[in-house]
């Protein structure tokens, strides 16, 4: 425990003893922690300076670079490791959705047609699909705009059900709107009719 001294305390003992190296054990010194201390504090500013240049050479430098280049590789292979793990995904996606795309498309023409896609979301899905909600999914997803949903434009089956899902929640929030818009109008009428 008496061996470790830390650099503000080597600077004191540098400054108060000129015969005393820098890294000489403070239990060797017979200068209490306490008046290494109170002498860091009452350094001239020069001395400071000049003596600190030492703790702070060639070595720390180094040091200092090694850690800088290490951080940079362990960075440098966590992004090839996300990197690596995003294009695992995204084969394991494209995957699900060709085997969903070959299971709608009933006919094996190489599309999904509106009426094969509203049936193969109502048998995954296991409930009933209005004809509206399948032409708004058909709608978005058909980015070629032919009416039918090719292999590129095919998404998995838990993309449809979050996009029906979206499709749900913002119908019912226009019908609290259109609700909450009409009985505004109705006070309205009631405020207007009072006067």
């Amino acid at each position: 425990m008496y061996n470790i001294i830390c650099k503000a305390t080597a600077i004191a003992i540098i400054g108060t003893s000129s015969s005393i190296d820098a890294f000489t054990p403070i239990a060797q010194t017979n200068i209490p922690i306490t008046r290494a201390a109170n002498t860091f504090q009452s350094l001239p500013s020069s001395n400071y300076h000049q003596h600190s240049t030492l703790l702070y050479g060639a070595a720390d430098d180094d040091a200092q670079d090694n850690e800088i280049e290490r951080l940079k590789r362990q960075a440098a292979k966590l992004r090839a490791e996300a990197a690596s793990l995003e294009a695992d995904k995204a084969k394991q996606l494209a995957e699900a959705a060709e085997k969903a795309f070959n299971k709608f498309d009933v006919n094996s023409d190489g599309e999904v047609s509106l009426s094969e896609l509203k049936m193969g979301l109502e048998k995954e899905l296991k409930t009933e699909i209005s004809e509206k909600r399948v032409t708004e999914l058909m709608k978005i997803f058909d980015t070629s705009g032919d009416g039918a949903l090719q292999l590129d434009e095919f998404v998995t089956v838990d993309r449809f059900r979050n996009q029906l899902e979206a499709l749900a929640r913002e119908e019912k929030r226009l019908a609290a709107e259109a609700e909450q818009e009409k009985k505004r109008q109705e006070q309205e009428v009631l405020l207007a009719e009072a006067k």
